[in-house]
Formats: structure tokens, C-alpha cells, sequence
């Protein structure tokens, strides 16, 4: 007979294997980019981990924005699964799937309900987080439950273990390993059992791993131009980057679309639903940011954490609190419906333990809170309750719109026959994304004339200097990017040491051909880098100007040397091959 405990261990991994499996069916069979399943964005960093296979490395030959392990996680995923969009859209998918089963985990660890780590989950999917973001979600899905484990067991091993998940994360993306670094600081500070001395120890130890862990890394970088420029040239990129995107609080009624017929018309649920499905994201904007708050505020309140089994449970939420405060501050900005699930996994973990935590209370009632507030028990229970009320209803219903129309769309309504059919759709359909007449057409007005030009006009050795931000367009068109810019945006990189290293790259590169923005950006970008407006106009010529998409023209510039051997009829510019 099947013992409790086995049994138990057998329902937790059938779970987590039901999560995994429905997540990457519900994500790859709708995968929803417009080139080759991936969308533009997916491109800024794929095109730059494609680089490396043309025999780059990040800041030895191209700048890195500070995400090298992203570059060569990209570079191996084609080398192994084969090169196209499709191995990469499988394996984000799977990393998406398996941080989603790993949240399951950590909800059913924290809440102690299969029932609430299933909802836990299923929230995190149903956010959809973008395909490029998996290291936003992996990382953390990650890190909390080795910190978890260094709470419960002060070990070397286990020290160690948080020390090589902090570095993974710093090397994914750097501030992954501040956020990481913040939320294991935290951990050894809240060792409150442990002397202050064995706990600084800790923590020294810890920094010292780390930083023991990533000098390779540094040392490379010091080789390369030196450390210092490099954090100062990374910094003032993220700075920039975070200045064209900044934060913006809506409003919880500003649907600009209008209110739909069931807010105006509901009865008393289903108008409150309409009426916050209308204005999701500002509503799970709030959410999120309320929510570390009032995990916290239920910390303080309790006995232990609300979960007597679980060792360490006050400590434990506390830091998952904290790091979800963390990642709201670090990674919540415009625009928001993209960004919403990138700081979720701790949000999760916070909503399954808060829900657990009130029916404790209503089972048990004062005895789970903190007798150090002996006047205000009831009232702090109550508005704790009350709040996670509040913040489930706000997420069920805002998770849940239009939920049957997605799960459709990813072939999961009429039963596993049909989601497999589709599986096999989108992969033969995305099997094979070059040649690229396979999906698409050089007749199709938009960017992806670009891609078909410099395949067909250009040398498959030639690199390409791409001034406007077209990640898609060179990792498509199975060309380098020249200079050591995949796109060099005006106000980006234009310190003086900047552009001579950029220029220094070109003047050694086979550049054929240049890609600019037309006026008036242009202009700003000849203002921002006044020696690579001169390289330009000593060596090239323009050739012609094309409207992509309507919103936006490029300007081609040849290198005066060469002599066109015909003319690419849907752009009418000069060919070279």
C-alpha cells in the first residue's frame, strides 16, 4: 500500500508536470510574433547571441548591454536545436513552462495546498510573460527556493548554492544579481537566531563566492577595455533605456476604448468583473504593487508566518516580499500590459500563502496572530483578510478575460487531440524560417522587405552598420551587424571613447552597406557621432531612400567602391551580388 508521504510526492510531481506541460502547449501553440513566431523585441538580444556564431564576443567585438549569459544561452540553443526561430521559441517556451512549475512548487511549499500552488501558477502563465523575458521569470523561480534552503540550513553547500544562483543571474543580466544579491542579504540579516557575528560571516563569505564566481567574466572585460568603462558605458545604457520607457501610474477607469456593455449594463458581480476587466492592467498594476505591502503586514501580524509545519515561514515570506518589492521598483514601466508578469514569480508565491493564510485564521483564529498586539488582533486579522480578498477577486478577474478565446487560440478547448494538431501546425510551420519566402513575402509592405534585400543584395560574409533599432531585420536577413552595434540609437553610447571604438570596428569590417533613419533622426544621429557622420561621408553614398510600414523611412548608403550589378526591384535599390 502507498504510504501518505509517497503519495503526497507522487501528486506533486504529477502537478508540476501538468503545469509544465499545459503552460508550453498554452505558449507555443500560440505564439503570437509576427517574425517567425518571435517578436521584434525577442531580437534585440537574439541577434546579438547569433553574432557569436559568426565568431564575436560580447565587449571584445560588440558592446554588451550587460546580459552576456543571454547571448550564448541564444547561441547554443541554435547550435543544438538547430538554427531558425523554432528552437528558440521551444526553448523559451520550456523555460517559461519549467519557472511555471517551479512557481507551482514554491506556492504549494508556502500556501501548503496543491489546490492554491495549481492557482498560483496558472496566474503566472495566463500573464503571458514575453518569450524574452524568461530569464525575469527563471531566475527568480530559481533563487527563492536556494535561499529558501540556506534559511532552513546554514551550510557551506547550501551558502555556496545561493552564491552560484546570485552569479547565474548577474551574468543573465546584471541587475538580476543586484535583485538576487538584495533578496540573500536580506535572508542573512533575518538569521536572527544565529549571533550577529556568525551572520556578518555569512555574509562576507557569500560576496566573496560571488564575486569569486563571476572573475573570469570580469577579468575578460578588464582584458577588453577595462572594467570600470564597462559598468559606467552599461549603467548609462540602462539609465537611457529606462528614460525612453519611464513608469506611468494609470488610472483605474481610464479604458480608453470605453466602457464595454457589461460594465454599463451588469448586475452586482458582473458589473464590478466588466468594469475591472475593462482596466486590467492598471488594476493588476496596483496589485502588484500593493501586495508586497500587505504580505508584509501579515507577517508582522502572525504567530509563524500562519504555516506552524513550515519552518522559518515568517522569514521566508518576508524575503519573497521584499523581492517582489524589488523587482516592482526594478522592472514596472511603460508600457505595462508587456511588463506585468516579469516581477510575478514572488507575487504568486505571496497570493497562494496569503489565501492560505486566511482560512488559518478563520480556523484558528487568535491564536495564529502575534501576541504582541493584543488590543488590535482582530482588527489587523480582519483587514488582512479583507485585503487578500480584495487582491484574489482583482486577479481572478482580471486573468480570466477572455480566458476561453486564449485557451482556443492555443488549440486546449476541445481536448489534447486538437492542442497536439496544433503543435504540429506551428512547428511545420516554423520548421524551416529561412529561406524566408517559406512564411513571408519581399512584396509584403513592412520591414521585412529590408531582411530579403540585404539577403539578396548583400555578400553573406558582409556585415551591416543598422543605425535604426531593426534587430529583426539582420538576424533574419543572416547577416552581422558592423561596429559592434546591432543599433546605435542617437543618445545611446556617444561618449567619445564610444564612437572611436565604434569606428575603429567599421573601419576594419567589410561594410558594404549602412542602414540609417531618414530626417529628421538622422540628423540627430550625425549631431550625436560627428567622426562616424565623417567615416560615412568620406566613404559611402546614398543610394536610395524607402517608407517601410508607414511609419518610419530608412536611407540606404553604399560603400562608393562598389559597382551594382543589377537593381532589387520591390525597393528599386542598387544590388551588389
Amino acid at each position: 500500500m502507498t504510504s501518505p508521504s509517497r503519495l503526497q510526492a507522487a501528486t506533486m510531481w504529477l502537478s508540476a508536470a501538468v503545469v509544465f506541460v499545459g503552460s508550453w502547449l498554452y505558449r507555443f501553440n500560440d505564439p503570437n510574433g509576427s517574425f517567425g513566431g518571435l517578436t521584434d523585441d525577442h531580437f534585440f538580444y537574439l541577434v546579438r547571441g547569433w553574432q557569436i556564431l559568426l565568431g564575436d564576443l560580447p565587449v571584445r567585438d560588440f558592446v554588451d548591454h550587460g546580459a552576456p549569459l543571454y547571448y550564448y544561452v541564444a547561441a547554443a540553443v541554435q547550435l543544438i536545436g538547430g538554427r531558425g526561430t523554432l528552437s528558440e521559441l521551444v526553448f523559451s517556451a520550456g523555460a517559461l513552462s519549467f519557472s511555471a512549475a517551479l512557481t507551482f512548487w514554491l506556492a504549494r511549499r508556502a500556501s501548503g495546498s496543491i489546490v492554491l500552488g495549481l492557482a498560483a501558477a496558472g496566474f503566472q502563465v495566463l500573464l503571458e510573460p514575453r518569450f524574452y523575458n524568461y530569464p525575469k521569470i527563471l531566475v527568480y523561480a530559481l533563487a527563492i527556493p536556494v535561499i529558501w534552503a540556506f534559511i532552513d540550513d546554514q551550510s557551506t553547500r547550501r551558502r555556496f548554492w545561493m552564491a552560484a544562483v546570485t552569479a547565474v543571474a548577474f551574468l543573465f543580466r546584471h541587475d538580476h544579481g543586484v535583485f538576487v544579491a538584495i533578496a540573500a542579504g536580506l535572508a542573512i540579516a533575518l538569521l536572527v537566531r544565529l549571533p550577529a557575528r556568525e551572520r556578518v560571516k555569512h555574509a562576507v563569505v557569500y560576496v566573496a563566492t560571488v564575486i569569486a564566481l563571476v572573475s573570469p567574466y570580469l577579468v575578460f572585460i578588464q582584458l577588453h577595455g577595462g572594467v570600470a568603462h564597462y559598468f559606467r558605458q552599461a549603467t548609462t545604457w540602462a539609465e537611457q533605456d529606462r528614460g525612453r520607457t519611464p513608469a506611468v501610474w494609470p488610472g483605474l477607469f481610464d479604458n480608453p476604448d470605453g466602457v464595454s456593455d457589461a460594465a454599463s449594463r451588469g448586475g452586482p458581480v458582473a458589473r464590478p468583473v466588466a468594469v475591472l476587466r475593462d482596466n486590467w492592467v492598471a488594476w493588476m498594476f496596483y496589485l502588484e504593487i500593493v501586495l508586497p505591502f500587505v504580505a508584509l503586514a501579515g507577517v508582522l501580524v502572525s504567530r509563524r508566518g500562519f504555516r506552524a509545519p513550515w519552518p522559518y515561514a515568517r522569514e521566508k515570506i518576508a524575503v519573497v516580499a521584499a523581492l517582489a518589492f524589488v523587482l516592482d521598483v526594478g522592472f514596472l514601466r511603460h508600457p505595462l500590459a508587456a511588463r506585468l508578469a516579469d516581477p510575478f514569480v514572488p507575487h504568486a508565491v505571496l497570493v497562494a500563502w496569503m489565501v492560505a493564510a486566511c482560512l488559518v485564521v478563520l480556523r484558528r483564529g487568535r491564536e495564529e496572530v502575534s501576541p504582541r498586539l493584543p488590543g488590535a488582533t482582530r482588527v489587523a486579522a480582519g483587514l488582512f483578510a479583507l485585503a487578500t480578498a480584495v487582491i484574489v477577486f482583482v486577479a481572478v478577474s482580471a486573468l480570466t478575460y477572455d480566458l476561453h478565446r486564449r485557451l482556443d487560440k492555443a488549440g486546449l478547448v476541445e481536448g489534447p487531440r486538437r492542442a497536439v494538431r496544433r503543435t504540429i501546425l506551428v512547428g511545420s510551420r516554423l520548421k524551416q524560417v529561412w529561406p524566408l519566402e517559406n512564411w513571408t513575402s519581399p512584396d509584403t509592405p513592412g520591414v521585412m522587405r529590408l531582411a530579403f534585400y540585404l539577403r539578396d543584395c548583400t555578400g553573406p560574409s558582409d556585415r551591416v552598420f543598422m543605425q535604426p533599432y531593426l534587430p529583426q531585420v539582420l538576424a533574419l536577413a543572416q547577416r552581422g551587424f558592423a561596429g559592434g552595434h546591432a543599433d546605435l540609437r542617437a543618445g545611446f553610447f556617444r561618449t567619445p571613447e564610444a564612437e572611436a571604438l565604434t569606428l575603429e570596428r567599421l573601419r576594419r569590417q567589410s561594410v558594404s552597406v549602412a542602414v540609417v533613419a531618414a530626417e529628421p533622426e538622422f540628423s540627430s544621429f550625425l549631431e550625436a557621432y560627428p567622426r562616424i557622420a565623417e567615416h560615412f561621408d568620406a566613404h559611402y553614398r546614398t543610394a536610395g531612400e524607402q517608407a517601410l510600414d508607414g511609419r518610419f523611412s530608412v536611407v540606404l548608403l553604399v560603400e562608393n567602391s562598389l559597382v551594382p550589378t543589377g537593381t532589387y526591384a520591390p525597393l528599386g535599390w542598387p544590388c551588389f551580388r
